[in-house]
């Protein structure tokens, strides 16, 4: 009986990994087809949401900025000033994760000015939340801006650039862990793009952060009110240019309506990593938090 509803439970999980991936490719094929209104038919019917607007330079500054919409009207008007302009022809993976909540690509987007009718190709990292829906819930990309990589050991060969990323992904996790916000911004570019779940505000969707000195205050407000109890890996990808992490979180609330509460959910993110080792974006979402204890 045990080892039935174990299977059952493992078919279940695999049934949503399987929903969101197809739900996932449905909402990318739309987008070659380039017709506004069939893009919109494959979001999830209501929110919250969570896309990326275009990330664009900005006078001054050494990474574009990315801005987050939440809403479908922000959503349409988004999708309509994009196809205005670009077609999408492809996304290529070398990496495809399908979790219960969310599918994880990473590869190679491939677009073309309708203007003049150049194309392009250039590394991509993409975020899909599902959130078990019938739709997705949110589209979090990122272009790659960096074009040196961590050097690495060279003892590590052909790999030396992905273990580097990995150990800074491991002393990123620890200093987490240990609520030491002072290590986590020691280790992120100072106009480092940050979105991520708001589980202070609890609004369900993204919080929109610009400087290491927002992400500061944001990892401050977060710490004082939440103590974490573990967080462990569920998934991790390295790349020479990235790392991508799932993990899951049990916390217990300082503050607020659930103090006291022992509570868990997961959060899933990708983070650009520079030559110089620092992160420069990092951006995710993540469940709703259940109460454990």
């Amino acid at each position: 009986m045990k080892d039935r509803a174990k299977a059952e439970e493992l078919l279940t999980t695999s049934d949503l990994q399987v929903q969101g991936a197809a739900t996932t490719w449905t909402h990318v094929r739309s987008e070659y087809v380039d017709i506004v209104e069939d893009i919109l038919a494959t979001l999830a019917p209501s929110g919250p949401y969570a896309y990326i607007v275009n990330p664009v330079f900005e006078q001054g500054k050494e990474l574009p900025t990315q801005r987050i919409v939440t809403t479908y009207e922000e959503i349409e008007d988004s999708y309509r000033s994009i196809h205005r302009f670009t077609a999408v022809t492809g996304l290529r993976p070398v990496v495809e994760l399908n979790a219960s909540w969310y599918t994880f690509v990473s590869g190679a987007g491939q677009g073309r000015m309708k203007e003049t009718g150049v194309e392009s190709e250039s590394p991509i990292i993409v975020f899909f939340p599902t959130m078990g829906s019938e739709g997705i819930t949110g589209e979090l990309f990122w272009i790659r801006t960096q074009q040196d990589t961590l050097a690495g050991d060279a003892a590590d060969g052909a790999l030396a650039s992905r273990y580097a990323v990995g150990e800074l992904h491991g002393e990123l996790l620890a200093a987490l862990r240990e609520a030491d916000v002072d290590a986590i911004v020691a280790r992120v570019h100072p106009e480092v793009q940050t979105g991520a779940r708001d589980y202070v505000a609890q609004t369900g969707t993204l919080v929109e952060l610009h400087t290491k000195d927002e992400l500061r205050a944001h990892l401050e407000d977060f710490y004082a009110h939440y103590a974490v109890r573990g967080i462990e890996v569920v998934n991790k990808v390295y790349d020479d240019w990235f790392f991508f992490h799932e993990l899951r979180w049990t916390v217990e609330a300082r503050k607020g309506p659930d103090a006291g509460a022992v509570l868990r959910y997961h959060t899933a993110e990708y983070a650009e990593v520079s030559a110089a080792g620092l992160v420069v974006a990092r951006i995710g979402h993540g469940t709703d938090q259940l109460k454990i204890a």
